[in-house]
């Protein structure tokens, strides 16, 4: 008996030695959503896979998570060129405010927004949105907020910052 209860741990040991735990096995919770940079405009954005459309290279239509637009996208409507705003493409979309993008590790999905049409796009203001395949929170670091500017071209860029996660939790 004790030669089997040797053996048997022998062999375990020999087993977690060469097939156990490896220094680059992945973890089982995905890693913590990481901060990037990207100009969204008009013609379309992908938080998922970090791509923004341009007009002689438009994203597929089943991978756009929304796009910026110069007027409001619902509720009260209107605001043609005074603003620039996001237009998300699952309607769920709301403004935490100005503050820390680093800060932000979850979002309440009982605050969509049905009318954003007071708040445009400004520097420093966060927001989160629902994605075709997660969420994005992010924070706009330059836009458009005059008339000149909104009228200079059609795709109404927008600087941001961002963290996409398949979750509502972004830690």
């Amino acid at each position: 008996m004790k030669v089997i209860l040797a053996t048997l741990l022998l062999v375990g040991v020999v087993f977690f030695t060469f097939n156990g735990c490896k220094s680059d096995d992945s973890p089982t919770n995905p890693a913590t959503p990481s901060t990037k940079t990207m100009i969204m405009g008009h013609f379309g954005v992908d938080f998922s896979e970090g791509k923004v459309g341009d007009p002689e290279t438009a994203l597929p239509n089943e991978k756009i998570d929304g796009e910026t637009i110069a007027w409001c996208p619902n509720g009260s409507g209107g605001g043609w060129m005074t603003g620039i705003w996001f237009r998300s493409r699952e309607d769920k979309l709301y403004r935490i405010g100005p503050g820390d993008l680093a800060t932000i590790t979850a979002i309440d999905t009982t605050k969509w927004s049905a009318d954003v049409c007071a708040t445009a796009l400004k520097p420093g203001d966060i927001w989160a949105a629902k994605a075709l395949d997660g969420y994005v929170v992010f924070k706009v670091t330059a836009v458009a907020t005059d008339s000149a500017g909104i009228a200079n071209g059609v795709n109404w860029p927008a600087t941001v910052e961002y963290k996409f996660s398949t979750t509502t939790k972004f830690n």
